[in-house]
Parts: C-alpha cells; structure tokens; sequence
C-alpha cells in the first residue's frame, strides 16, 4: 500500500516538474538562436549601410544586402505549423533559399523578413547647404564640415541606418512563451519589446509593426524584431528627391532607447 502512495507521489510530482524542464530545454535552445540571430543582424546592419552608401542610400539594395546576411537565420512554414530553417552550407543551398525568400516578404503576413529604416541624416539638415536642393555632395566640405564647433551637422554626409530582422521563433512551445512575455513586457527597452509607444513621435509606426505581429501570431507565427543601427559615410550622393530620408528627426522611425538627433 505503502509503495502505491509513493508511486503515486512521484507521477504528481513528474506533471509538475516535467513541462517546466522541457520549457527550460527548449528556451535554452530559442534563446540560443535569438543570440545568435542578434550577432547576425548587427553584421546585418553593417552590409547593409556600405550597400546604401555606395548606392546613394537605396533602400531596395540596404535590404537585399541584410537579407542575405540574415538568410541562414530565415525560417519558413514547415509541415504541421512548425517553422523550418533551411541551413546554408554552400552556394546551391543559399541560391535555392534565396530564390525562396528572395522578393523580402513573408507569405503569411504583410511583413519584411529584413527591413531597413534611414535614420539619418534628414531633409531639413542637409538641404540648406545644398546648390541646387537635389542631391548632398558627399565629399564637399561645406556640407561635411561642422562648423564651430556644430558635431551634429558633420553627420550631414554619414548614412546612419537601422536593420529591422523580423524573426521568426522557431521552436515550438518556446516561442508562444517568449513571444507573450515580450509582449506583456513593461520594462523592456524599445528596441526589444513589442508594446504601445505613447512617449515618441513614432507611434502610429509602431503600432503598426505591434498589429502586424500579432495578427502573425494568431496564426501561430510568432516573430520578434531584432534591430541593430549602423552609421557609416556616404560613397555616393544622396538625393533629397528620396521619400526614404525623414524630413526631420521628429518623422524618424527608427525605434531608439534615447532620443534621436538630427
């Protein structure tokens, strides 16, 4: 009688502990890859702003350079509703997966696997010390040069980007838990968390990365964006015709822990 009550104390005790340890095992190995999706993004970040600056700040060409940074990280939708991510480990294996993912969106949702926002510099900094108001010479030294003592304006011939990687949680269990703790998070700074932005000018463009991400996850696709921000100096010439740059700091929407200049 006596081994029966123990036998049943320990089937008590192995409901409790046993989905706790298996949470552990596979949040161990999410955070992981998180980290290790982390470092290639601000790799990312840095391919992509030597593409801009050699391109004259394109967009298009920031984002193809990202994503192909980013690609061995990229899952899809597998069988059964579980996401894949296909390793890269040769030149066939990155063509076939980035033909698959190559146009940049997810099938599922109206979201970028990788997304680039121009953080600066902004129209209003630039244009005033521009001959014909259609492009900022990156070489002349009006444009580059500060002047006593101004260090923001020298940042008036330096691209300074931000690389969105809307990254897909890949294991399963894991994912729903750290996507709803992101979620729910109060504390977290912005460039980590998912949550209302009362406090900054870009709210209406959060609110709607907030929307697209939760409208993913009722179709249990659960995704966090990773952001790393790079600044690098222009090789080409930026055209103020481009409807990338921001009018002014206060359009910016780049997500920053601090106040952005410019």
């Amino acid at each position: 009688m006596r081994a029966r009550y123990e036998s049943g104390q320990v089937a008590v005790e192995t409901a409790i502990v046993l989905p706790l340890f298996v949470f552990l095992l596979l949040g161990i190995l999410q955070l992981g890859l998180m980290h290790q999706a982390r470092l290639l993004t601000k790799y990312a970040a840095y391919k992509a702003v030597r593409a801009g600056s050699l391109h004259n700040g394109n967009v298009e060409m920031m984002e193809r350079a990202a994503l192909a940074v980013l690609l061995p990280m990229v899952s899809q939708a597998g069988g059964g509703g579980a996401e894949k991510i296909t390793p890269v480990n040769g030149a066939s294996e990155f063509n076939q997966k980035w033909n698959a993912v190559s146009r940049n969106k997810m099938p599922e949702v109206d979201l970028k696997y990788a997304e680039v926002q121009i953080c600066g510099p902004s129209k209003n900094l630039i244009t005033s010390d521009t001959h014909d108001n259609k492009e900022a010479d990156f070489d002349d030294p009006r444009i580059a040069s500060g002047g006593d003592g101004d260090w923001g304006k020298s940042l008036r011939t330096k691209l300074s980007i931000q690389v969105t990687f809307n990254y897909r949680l890949p294991i399963p269990f894991a994912d729903v838990v750290i996507y709803n703790i992101a979620r729910g998070q109060k504390t977290l700074p912005w460039v980590l968390r998912l949550g209302k932005q009362d406090s900054q000018t870009n709210v209406k463009y959060v609110q709607y990365q907030i929307d697209q991400n939760d409208r993913a996850a009722e179709q249990k696709i659960y995704i966090l964006p990773i952001r790393a921000t790079y600044i690098m100096r222009m090789h080409s010439n930026l055209y103020l015709t481009q409807t990338d740059l921001p009018d002014s700091y206060l359009t910016n929407k780049c997500t920053f822990t601090f106040d952005s200049l410019g």
